[in-house]
């Protein structure tokens, strides 16, 4: 299936790495061209070489960030079609263990990057072809999960944005996906998080993990790519407002 993507000129936040580039790597096999965002220089530079892409050094978690990845986006590809607002997870850990600090880096890691981001583009993407968004959010917009506190308050924010956008950027289309376990560095991380708490290896608790999805794996990046390829492009022209899980089947909430 040809999902309409060639020529058109996506930035990817996170894209160096992990979800956001599965989400690089599906589209730019589209035929689309990538600007990959990212903080660290060496990896952002090496997987836009392979994509043959366009590389932007930026930490979308600071104030000014988003505006330096939307303006090298731009300087580097004439314009913008595509947006996916996509950041590393916040810190992990439970209410009682939070201190001020977690919380202001989770606030902005999570919820004012995507905000700044999405401002910054607004205007660019608007004079684009076929323009849309995708914010990448987590399967915590549906079900909290134990000791992602951070998560569990500000993703839902995120899909709130999502279905308040809907509106008010049309015809802009901005959908949501909502990733389960995929085999990310960030999962391995929060396995590793979940296993020192409870006494056990990883191991154990991917284990345990994966025994509640029902298709009895974690994700593979490439899977999620294709979803959010799928929900950027024109193939998915009347899909908006949407907040598409990609789990497995782990989350069994009604919508």
């Amino acid at each position: 299936m040809d999902l309409g993507l060639a020529g058109h000129r996506a930035l990817v936040g996170g894209g160096a790495s992990g979800i956001g580039n599965g989400i690089a790597t599906a589209l730019a096999g589209e035929g689309a061209r990538v600007a990959l965002v990212g903080r660290t220089e060496d990896r952002v530079r090496a997987e836009a070489t392979r994509l043959g892409g366009v590389p932007v050094v930026a930490d979308l978690a600071t104030a000014g960030g988003a505006a330096q990845a939307v303006e090298g986006a731009v300087a580097a590809m004439g314009g913008l079609d595509l947006v996916v607002a996509n950041t590393g997870g916040p810190p992990g850990g439970t209410f009682d263990t939070l201190d001020e600090a977690a919380w202001e880096t989770a606030i902005n890691g999570t919820l004012q990057s995507v905000l700044r981001l999405i401002r910054a583009a607004l205007p660019v993407v608007r004079e684009g072809s076929d323009p849309s968004i995708l914010i990448v959010l987590s399967s915590s917009v549906r079900q909290p999960i134990p000791a992602l506190t951070t998560s569990n308050v500000l993703r839902p924010g995120l899909a709130g944005l999502v279905k308040t956008l809907t509106a008010e950027i049309a015809p802009i289309r901005i959908n949501g996906l909502a990733p389960g376990r995929i085999a990310t560095e960030r999962i391995a991380y929060l396995d590793g998080l979940r296993a020192k708490a409870a006494g056990v290896t990883p191991e154990e608790i991917a284990r345990r993990t994966k025994a509640e999805i029902p298709l009895g794996r974690y994700g593979d990046i490439a899977e999620i790519g294709r979803v959010g390829a799928f929900l950027l492009s024109p193939a998915a022209s009347f899909v908006t407002g949407a907040i598409v899980p990609v789990d497995g089947g782990m989350v069994r909430s009604l919508p």
